[in-house]
This record gives structure tokens, sequence and C-alpha cells, in this order.
């Protein structure tokens, strides 16, 4: 059975089995609270219209919260700025309150630490667990255990984690382990100091089991920086973000209760890139994660709240360009423009003169561009357009790093980023920026207390619903 028709089949179940859709309890003893970091509805729709497309189906077919029973939405902005970035979102999604964008964790004049929904929680006797597939010390996890006047002093940021005694952390890595100029104390030492387990290989992550306490659980296979590698270019020793949350509820687990946060993060890196294909793969592992929570709920309906939400959306994106949409066509997108970019650099490094045809040979395998028999033969203009992106590029063949070169080619003026952009042109999609915008974002909820979430709120009412659903 296919997953997008389990999910469906699970909520009608759910919707029909008299004691869920309308909870007995309002005080939820497990909470899951999922954040898809630049995740609008935008991005959540054309995720299930790709799914119906390459099914051949015209219905949306649905991710696995997209039929809770709770659907409104929320506005995001931060104290200086209608368009947040994502430090001011999560101290709003987790502390209640407004900061400026770059702040982490405290109020704008940069004196006062905000307590956030983990941090009441685990004083009040819950289980915490904070997870993402982006580093552990960035912004949308760092904000509920860190509080530091910038979203970048990322050392500063690992060495609070520790502190926060936390029960369970998985996904990705710190970012500077020893500080930028590699002089700092470790900060996995420090983290092991302090009574925290660290694994980094599968057999160790699934060797976790419940009752084991304070453990750091990183991903094996990561980019330099510390993220996942994009689920379309998944790595064999990988494991998933659902493969973290499942395991988040075996450690979490107990009579108390728990509070988990699990972030997709790249799903706002894919939309930074316009990369269509790219962030369709991303929301869909996160719709996965999502499913291991809806599987503990069928457990315990009437004590487990689940709240999926984003901090902000990223890139405008919109299907509907003035052509007929055509999402199949993503399909033949086989790696993120990371990793071609990546291959591109390869290129560069290892030849003198790098031709168009090598380039368009490349084109033609990873993203099916030029190939009439898929719908996706290119116009004299469109290789113009291409060759034009080519000589940016591969101009003097100068040496390149590949992931400062995806960093900072966000212009769309080079070969990579045209390449993306044709494809998403001939599926009918647009986006409007590289950046976030100040649109609302969607809340999903399901479990007790669900009803509290019914209507248009902020992101500051979030924790705080939560909180007092809690009881904290």
């Amino acid at each position: 059975m296919k997953k997008s028709l389990f999910y469906t089949l699970l909520i009608i179940f759910i919707a029909f089995s008299g004691c869920n859709t309308q909870p007995t309890s309002q005080h939820p003893k497990y909470v899951f609270l999922f954040i898809g970091d630049g995740m609008g509805l935008n991005q959540v729709q054309i995720s299930e219209l790709y799914l119906a497309a390459i099914a051949d189906k015209y219905e949306p077919e649905d991710l696995s919260f997209s039929n809770f029973p709770i659907q409104s939405y929320q506005t995001t902005y931060s104290v200086n700025s209608l368009i947040t970035c994502s430090s001011a979102a999560v101290t709003a999604l987790a502390t209640g309150y407004k900061t400026n964008n770059g702040v982490l964790g405290k109020d704008t004049s940069l004196t006062i630490n905000y307590e956030t929904i983990a941090e009441k929680a685990k004083k009040a006797g819950y289980k915490i667990g904070v997870l993402s597939s982006v580093a552990i010390d960035h912004a949308t996890p760092a904000g509920f255990y860190a509080h530091q006047n910038y979203r970048g002093m990322y050392y500063e940021i690992s060495t609070e984690l520790p502190k926060s005694e936390f029960d369970y952390f998985g996904g990705g890595a710190f970012h500077y382990p020893t500080g930028k100029d590699l002089t700092k104390a470790n900060a996995y030492e420090l983290a092991e100091s302090m009574g925290y387990t660290i694994t980094d290989t599968q057999e160790e992550f699934f060797n976790i089991k419940q009752g084991d306490e304070k453990v750091l659980a990183f991903n094996p296979e990561l980019y330099p920086d510390g993220e996942f590698y994009w689920e379309i270019d998944k790595k064999p020793g990988s494991i998933s973000l659902a493969d973290f949350t499942e395991k988040g509820i075996e450690v979490l687990e107990n009579e108390k209760g728990f509070f988990m946060m699990v972030e997709g993060g790249k799903i706002d890196w894919a939309c930074h890139s316009n990369d269509a294909v790219t962030m369709i793969h991303e929301t869909l592992a996160f719709s996965d994660a999502v499913a291991e929570a809806i599987e503990f709920y069928q457990e315990h309906p009437n004590e487990t709240l689940i709240l999926v939400t984003a901090d902000h959306e990223t890139g405008g994106i919109v299907l509907g360009n003035g052509a007929s949409p055509k999402l199949g066509v993503l399909e033949n997108q086989k790696i993120s423009g990371q990793e071609f970019i990546r291959k591109l650099t390869n290129l560069k490094n290892e030849n003198k003169n790098v031709s168009f045809k090598q380039v368009m040979d490349s084109v033609s395998k990873d993203f099916g561009l030029g190939k009439s028999e898929l719908g996706l033969s290119l116009t004299k203009e469109e290789k113009e357009f291409l060759y034009e992106g080519y000589q940016v590029t591969f101009s003097n063949n100068l040496k390149g790093e590949a992931d400062k070169d995806y960093l900072s080619e966000k212009e769309g003026n080079s070969f990579a980023e045209r390449v993306v952009y044709l494809l998403n042109e001939k599926a009918g999609i647009s986006w409007s920026s590289y950046n976030h915008s100040a649109t609302s974002v969607p809340i999903y909820a399901i479990g007790a207390g669900q009803e509290q979430f019914k209507t248009k709120i902020d992101n500051t009412d979030i924790p705080k619903i939560i909180a007092e659903l809690m009881g904290l």
C-alpha cells in the first residue's frame, strides 16, 4: 500500500473512531511539535500534487498530516521586520516572545534570556527531545535550549546544549566543535563530560534503547557543516529523520510524558535555492517523520498532541506560470542542485577545459532536459540561456569549492541555477525570491487540546497554548 493512501485511511480511521476527533483530555501527556523550516502551504500542496502526478492522478495525494482535523495558520513577523528570520521565529515558537531578527532566545535588549517551553517542561519532570535534519546548533533546534545574542554563535550554542540536560538530541552535528579558530575546548568532549552518550554510527544508533539517558545521536552521513545530505541524494549509511523520530519516541516514553521538537530543516535550504524537486523530497521526508508520531498517537489518542507547522515560508513558491502544470517532469531530476554543483566543480577542478557538450550531457542525465521523449526538449532560446550560464560558471575554468559555491550562488546566473530554473519552468512552478517571505504559515493539529489551534493565531501563541495544555 502506498504511504499516501495509508495516511488517508489512517486519518479516516481516526475521524470515525469516536473518541479520537474529540479527545476527552485537554491535558496532553505527550506533545510533538514538528517544524518544517520554510514550509508554507504551497510547499505542502506542491508536494501532494507531485505525488499525484507521478502516480498519474489528478487529485492530490495526501501527506501524513494533510487531513488532521484542525487546520489553521499563524503569523510570523518579528519585532523589527515583517519578514522573520529563523532565530526570531523559533524564539517566538519556543518562548512565546518576539525578538529581533538574528537574536536567539533573548529579548531585543539582549539582557533577558527567555525560558523555552522545553526548559519549562524539563523542570516539570517531562523528558525532552530536540531533533533536526540540520546542525543541532542551528537556529531552530538551538532555539529550544540556547540563548545567544546572535544565531551564528555556533560554538557558544554548542556548549549550551549539555547544560540543558535534555534527554535526547538527534540529527545533525555541531558546526564548529572547537570554534572557528579551532582553539576552543571540544564541544563533544564537554557534552560527554556532562553525562551525554554520543553516537555517530548506524549500529550505535539502533542500539539506543528505552531508559537510556542523555543521548546525543548524530547522523553518520553529513555535509561538512553538520547537516544531512539531501533526501534525494541520501547515502547508504544515512539515518532518516523518521528514524530519529521513532528512536526518540522509544527513548523518551515514560509515565510522566515528554515534549519533542522535530525540525525538517532543509526544506528551507532547498527553497533558498529555488530547487523545487529537492524541496519536495525534503517535505516528504518530513511527512514520514510525522507519520511516526501518528503511529504513537494511535496507541495514546487521549494523551497525545501533534502539531505540524513552520517558522516561516521561503521562496514564495507557486504552482502557475501561465502554462499548464506538468509536475510529472520533475521526476527526471535525480540529484539536488547542490550535488549537481559538486559535479560541475569536480569537472572544473579535474579538467583544463570543460566543453558545453560535457555539461549538457550531465544535464540530460541528471535532469532530463533536452530529451524530447520526456517532454523536455530545449528551444534555441533555452539553449542560449544555458550557454550564458555555462560561460559564467566555467569562465577561465577557475578552481572552485562545491559547498561554498552552492551557498553563494543565489542570483540565478550560474549554470546549475539555470538548469534547475528551466526544469521548474517546464513543470509550471514559479518562485518570487531566494529569501523568506512574510506570508502566514499553516498549522495542523490532532489530539488532546487540538481545538485550541482551530483559529488564526500568532507564532507566540503556540508555546503559550502548549504550556497551558501541559499544565506548566
